[in-house]
């Protein structure tokens, strides 16, 4: 089953599949998949929607799903899988639709992947919840052609979408007409975006901080009146960038700030500040007026000036900051996705002196810091590598924490690296020596044997002359396409599989013989992290090398080796 939600990062955007319900309360209870579907035909039940405009709670696509099952019963079918894609669109090229490509991949060999639950098509309240674009109809279609049964419901409507009788057409022109009126909408919406602009209207999108929501009472729109509230710690945070104060102070004083209730100020979305977050608002034009548009500030064509929108924004003999103060903090932003879109005038180069991440380090990522971090709780932020230079060049690179809510910890790369990557060996050798890789078969295996079969056989018929080119021509267009689908599929389980297997059949020459990457892999299989303690103050920062203070947490999977399912022998703290 797919599932894309991050429990410590909730987001509206997120992609599932999940056995529908009353399926699984039935197996939880002992019974068989055949006894619940009793002769009806399983289908999948396919939810999107577009834009999740309330929290998150995902009400839309499971109201589509509770209509789906209840259609599904006219036809003597039964939702047996759930698939959604939350907050996600279907009209963009570019935007991948994960539970989408999933119930695909299912549907074209007949059953879920990881419970064997057979799949014989799919419903959906409408198609555009499934399709708008043609690549997914294609997909889809060819997906139903594989199954061998073509079971394609809308609303209430069967559709045939795998015979030649002029459906498919018709279901190619609906997607094709449908992308026409996408590009003409978004055409649409840029133009009137930027004549608002030009006009200074006030901007759509989300809630940015510092500014009210819209009120459809009061006649206000979203972003247009300032949020007394917020206001005050907006402005702070512009004058001490002004000041010279670095992101990561800004970002730890407003995770540091209360309101007047005693309340933690939070984001627009109500979470936690980063760096990335405050520097979004600070470097954002809105706060005194302007706007960017196609990677310039709007201006009067008339004075040159940036044109003022029609919100209400900084009043410099009030708040004392304006357009001047702003170019002054734009003309130290460096990385070019902070310029708001605007075209840098200078390069991301880090100048002499200055501290830069270069290449990769082996346990980057694994590393946290095990610091009381400014708010009260264990930091538990990951370490980066860092090129050691300057003064400090001769003690080598180093891992640091970087959050700003943090003053941090570091250690020095080489005495980690060596100690941590020798715990690693001695847990591999330990449990995963003399066992032998495993690879899963692929389920697509037979079905695309046939296809190369039956795509052989055509191209003998044409060759001898007891078919015509024309007549199968698109056959052949077809099995080709499905061919190809099919064969990508096939490479990227042989790629699942092969780093599945990096630590079976364990021995140390491995080790020696793999690319910086798979040893990165090998060590997220077996570590979850490894806290990084602060050095005692009465130790000071010269002490040496404490392995003690590394705290090494393993994955609570079944070793390889059922001999080894012992880890006792491991040590704990430092070397645990």
């Amino acid at each position: 089953m797919i599932d894309t939600r991050n429990p410590a990062r909730p987001s509206k955007t997120f992609s599932r599949s999940y056995l529908a319900p009353e399926l699984q309360a039935h197996l939880a209870q002992g019974g068989t998949v055949e006894e619940w579907l009793g002769g009806r035909t399983p289908i999948a039940s396919m939810a999107r929607i577009s834009a999740d405009r309330l929290k998150g709670d995902a009400i839309g696509v499971n109201r589509q799903h509770k209509n789906n099952a209840r259609n599904a019963a006219l036809h003597n079918c039964a939702v047996v899988v759930c698939y959604e894609d939350n907050n996600i669109t279907a009209a963009k090229r570019e935007v991948i639709r994960p539970a989408f490509l999933q119930m695909i991949k299912d549907i074209t060999h007949g059953h879920e992947e990881e419970t064997g639950i057979p799949l014989k098509g799919c419903i959906a309240v409408e198609r555009e919840r499934v399709y708008r674009l043609p690549r997914d109809f294609v997909a889809l279609q060819d997906a139903l052609v594989l199954n061998g049964t073509g079971t394609f419901i809308e609303d209430k409507t069967p559709l045939n979408l795998v015979d030649d009788d002029g459906t498919i057409i018709a279901g190619l022109v609906t997607s094709g007409t449908g992308e026409a009126e996408v590009r003409k909408v978004r055409n649409r919406t840029k133009r009137n975006a930027k004549d608002r602009a030009e006009e200074g209207g006030v901007p759509g999108g989300p809630r940015r901080f510092g500014w009210l929501g819209a009120d459809s009472r009061e006649g206000r729109l979203n972003n247009e009146k300032r949020n007394p509230a917020e206001w005050p710690h907006l402005i702070t945070m512009i004058k001490k960038r002004r000041d010279g104060r670095s992101w990561r102070h800004i970002t730890g004083w407003i995770n540091r700030e209360k309101d007047e209730n005693g309340n933690p100020i939070l984001t627009a979305r109500g979470g936690k500040w980063s760096e990335q977050g405050v520097k979004g608002a600070v470097t954002n034009p809105a706060w005194w007026g302007g706007r960017i548009l196609d990677g310039e500030l709007v201006k009067d064509p008339n004075t040159g000036e940036p044109r003022l929108g029609k919100w209400e924004y900084a009043d410099p003999e009030v708040d004392e900051v304006d357009y001047e103060t702003w170019k002054q903090i734009m003309a130290d932003v460096r990385a070019n996705r902070l310029h708001r879109g605007m075209t840098n005038p200078r390069t991301a180069e880090a100048t002499e002196g200055e501290t830069t991440r270069v290449g990769k380090y082996l346990f980057s990522g694994i590393l946290r810091c095990g610091r009381i971090n400014d708010l009260d709780e264990v930091c538990y932020s990951k370490l980066n590598g860092n090129k050691a230079t300057g003064k400090n060049a001769k003690y080598g690179d180093y891992y640091r924490c970087g959050d700003a809510n943090c003053k941090g910890v570091g250690r020095r790369v080489a005495p980690v690296d060596s100690f941590l990557e020798e715990l690693v060996l001695a847990y591999l050798d330990k449990h995963f020596s003399g066992t032998k890789p495993e690879v899963r078969p692929w389920r697509g295996k037979g079905k695309l044997s046939g296809l190369i079969v039956q795509r052989r056989k055509i191209k003998d018929s044409v060759a001898n002359g007891e078919a015509d080119w024309d007549d199968v021509h698109d056959m052949i267009t077809r099995l080709n396409r499905n061919i190809k689908t099919l064969e990508a599929e096939e490479q990227e389980h042989l790629r699942a599989e092969s780093k599945r297997n990096l630590i079976r059949g364990w021995n140390r020459d491995k080790w020696d013989l793999m690319e910086l990457d798979e040893k990165k892999e090998v060590i997220s299989q077996v570590l979850t992290s490894v806290a990084v303690l602060p050095v005692p103050k009465e130790r000071g920062d010269k002490a040496p090398f404490d392995p003690n203070l590394l705290q090494v947490s393993w994955r609570k999977d079944k070793p390889a080796n059922p001999q080894s399912e012992d880890q006792e022998s491991l040590p704990k703290s430092g070397a645990a």
